[in-house]
């Protein structure tokens, strides 16, 4: 069964790992996933407005993801084939998630003042696998409380659980390193958290979730599951 999703997929950065979210864009989607790519490839173009060191930064992120996931998932420079991803300096970072029901060229938006760091390639380009944040898991209430007193009002739907995470979870437990998570005061409006550990839930992480900036053995996990190479 189909239904209309709201996807979050569009981050700004604020630190070196910290992603914000500042548009959106509507995609059908699954109940149990996405539309993933067939044959586990991805095809792209990198935008010439990047320079040569930019675009060799990208493609040695890719690389990067296609290692740690045992080769699991390709990325391949686009030549003629219709269905791709193009990678432009647009206003933050962001990307839809998954491959684009309607096919052709879907957009993924890497700024150069702002986006150009290993970890927010590989976001980015989780999110055009059709990976969502984890902290928008049906299930995160055990693990964090959303603060919603704190969030920008405008940005309050970034937390919503969504319900196809349960199903990239991939019976993991909850990984608040995950390079997919958010940080602690994403979308703060007063500076106070957003976010909290859940009682019973070591407080060790209250200010330190969402500050990976490599893939987790989780992550990989989720990948090469969903992907089936697991």
């Amino acid at each position: 069964m189909l239904r209309i999703l709201s996807v979050i997929v569009c981050c700004l950065i604020i630190s070196s790992h910290a992603f914000q979210c500042h548009y959106k864009h509507t995609k059908r989607a699954e109940l149990e996933g996405i539309q993933k790519w067939p044959d586990n490839t991805v095809f792209y173009e990198i935008d010439d407005a990047y320079s040569p060191n930019e675009k060799q930064l990208i493609v040695d992120s890719l690389t990067e993801l296609t290692t740690k996931t045992g080769n699991c998932i390709r990325f391949v420079p686009r030549t003629t084939q219709p269905d791709y991803v193009r990678v432009l300096s647009k206003d933050g970072c962001w990307s839809g998630v998954g491959k684009s029901w309607s096919g052709g060229l879907q957009e993924l938006s890497l700024d150069r003042s702002g986006c150009m760091t290993k970890d927010t390639v590989i976001h980015e380009f989780l999110h055009s696998l059709g990976f969502n944040h984890e902290q928008t898991r049906p299930d995160r209430d055990q693990y964090i409380q959303v603060l919603y007193e704190n969030i920008e009002p405008k940005n309050k739907h970034n937390f919503d659980k969504n319900p196809a995470a349960a199903f990239q979870s991939a019976g993991l437990p909850y990984d608040f390193d995950s390079i997919m998570h958010y940080t602690y005061n994403s979308f703060s409006t007063n500076g106070l958290p957003v976010m909290v550990t859940a009682n019973g839930v070591s407080k060790d992480w209250r200010y330190t979730m969402g500050t990976g900036n490599v893939l987790t053995d989780s992550d990989v996990y989720k990948v090469k599951k969903i992907y089936g190479c697991a």
